[in-house]
């Protein structure tokens, strides 16, 4: 009795704490609790101009540029699948063996990059701290080349770095550092992590062996490491690029650190892998997701496992792990090595890459199955889409088992998740007819251009003017209707073609049965 006690109490001390912290980290902007259907204002700024770039698509993640909307509501669009994965781990080097138990194993926490010439494809996955590599020319069936770094193998020598993460610098002035590297990389004598530790004042709270190492490479194949490690660590982490300053950016989980209950995402920034930024907390769990936790037998709260982050038509898009767990609750907030649970992907978005919210609609947008291969856990993310045609792919860590599990049934593949570009969210509108109106936009582009699915309903565009007068020409009546699924629709209204030009304008988007997921002023 008195330990079950004593077990409820911990566990409510936790929540307490975790929805506390979630809260503030990432709840504001993604709140499911809002009106959802019923009239919203946007943000406080939305009679304020923005400025539009010719050819810049809008994505409507965030309400940035929604000054009003009604009738619509944010939907998270779940990735299609193929029938089974796209890579095995079929050969001798690409098995793990837990406790006692052989398993193929093939993830990535890294990285796949199309040439922008040719069309293949080429990918760095790994087994546990071995960095492999294989080739495509389709992205579906992939080869594994003889690298001859160990043996006829495909291994590549990227110094035992855990869960690889790649850039390709194209800012880069020297040829040999065009391909950026960071991993997590054990084995560091004490001293060398003292030293580290001491440059993030000296966290008391650190007490693992190993770090995230940096490295730098001509090809993305032969590998040079930098001599200190980067940060403190724990395993996964992933690499991003800023497009704007070109500065790096590493999504890492801790789950030691006393700013985290259990497993959350952290961040650093570097302009040159070396010197770092102090990792500060960005994304978090919160009471919703531990109340989802809880709806599976054994339940007890949820962590956030990685997060891959790309920039994404002038902003930014994360695909974060969201591990729901199984079993005893967190003692002291630390997370547990060996903690049972699922693991699924929800989407994150941000403006500059550092501050992050959830999406309104919590909605996995890679779930765990149906498939058979990925019925357990979604462990890791590919860093970056690969586009494709009208397509955006990611490639992901699937699981036949939950986390923790080690029946010898237990596989780990790569397989890949599409979605029609710009097709992660939408604003969704039923048989009543929706409204989204933007602020005031002022474009150097001429024609509107939409991604919208409306096979079975239609959408119309109207257009006012700053303080929000219809323009004669522009009215809803005057539009043509848009009844088709394509990524690329252009508007037009009886005899007009192009947008109103000069003065600012306001699109009002009216919606009916379909969803909207970005828009172009070409």
């Amino acid at each position: 009795m008195a330990a079950s006690s004593a077990s409820r109490i911990r566990r409510r001390t936790f929540l307490q704490r975790g929805a506390k912290l979630g809260l503030g980290c990432c709840f504001a902007a993604g709140s499911p609790v809002a009106a959802l259907g019923q009239a919203a204002v946007g943000p406080a700024d939305g009679n304020r101009v923005r400025f539009l770039n010719r050819g810049e698509r809008q994505l409507l993640v965030d309400d940035l540029t929604i000054a009003q909307q009604t009738g619509v509501r944010p939907m998270a669009h779940a990735a299609r699948k193929l029938p089974g994965p796209v890579l095995e781990g079929d050969r001798p080097w690409e098995h793990v063996v837990w406790d006692g138990v052989r398993l193929s194993y093939a993830s990535i926490y890294g990285t796949v990059l199309r040439d922008e010439r040719t069309g293949s494809f080429r990918m760095w996955y790994n087994c546990g701290t071995q960095t492999l590599y294989a080739t495509s020319r389709d992205g579906i069936h992939w080869e594994k080349p003889d690298l001859g770094q160990a043996g006829a193998t495909n291994i590549v020598g990227l110094f035992d770095f855990h869960s690889p993460s790649f850039v390709l610098d194209r800012h880069e002035p020297d040829p040999a550092r065009r391909y950026k590297a960071i991993g997590s990389k054990g084995g560091y004598p004490r001293e060398v992590l003292a030293r580290l530790a001491a440059k993030f004042g000296s966290p008391a709270w650190y007490r693992r062996n190993h770090a995230y190492a940096a490295a730098y490479s001509a090809d993305g194949l032969k590998w040079t490491l930098y001599p200190e490690p980067a940060l403190l660590g724990m395993d996964t982490i992933t690499l991003a690029q800023d497009p704007a300053n070109h500065e790096f950016l590493t999504f890492h989980k801790n789950s030691q650190d006393p700013r985290s209950i259990g497993r959350q995402i952290f961040l650093a920034t570097s302009r040159d892998l070396q010197s770092w930024s102090r990792p500060e907390l960005v994304l978090a769990t919160d009471e919703l997701d531990h109340a989802e936790a809880r709806q599976l037998e054994r339940g007890t709260h949820a962590e956030f496992y990685n997060m891959s982050a790309f920039a994404y038509a002038n902003q930014w898009l994360g695909l974060a792990t969201r591990f729901l767990c199984r079993g005893e609750p967190l003692v002291g907030g630390r997370a547990r090595p060996g903690q049972d649970g699922v693991i699924d992907v929800v989407l994150v978005h941000s403006r500059d890459g550092r501050k992050w919210q959830r999406f309104a609609d919590r909605s996995p947008v890679i779930p765990v199955g149906p498939k058979e291969y990925d019925a357990g856990m979604i462990l890791g993310v590919s860093n970056t889409p690969v586009i494709v045609g009208d397509e955006m792919w990611f490639y992901y860590s699937a699981a036949t088992r939950a986390h923790a599990s080690r029946s010898p049934e237990q596989k780990n593949t790569i397989a890949r998740a599409v979605w029609r570009l710009d097709g992660l969210a939408s604003l969704h509108a039923g048989e009543r007819e929706g409204l989204v109106e933007t602020p005031p936009l002022q474009a150097t582009g001429e024609k509107l251009v939409v991604n919208a699915d409306v096979a079975k309903g239609q959408l119309l565009v109207s257009v006012a003017d700053a303080n929000g007068r219809a323009l004669p020409g522009y009215g809803k009546a005057d539009c043509v209707p848009l009844r088709g699924a394509a990524v690329r629709q252009p508007v037009r209204w009886r005899g007009r073609e192009h947008l109103p030009r000069g003065n600012p304008v306001r699109l009002r988007f009216h919606l009916t049965k379909g969803d909207l997921y970005s828009y172009t002023i070409e």
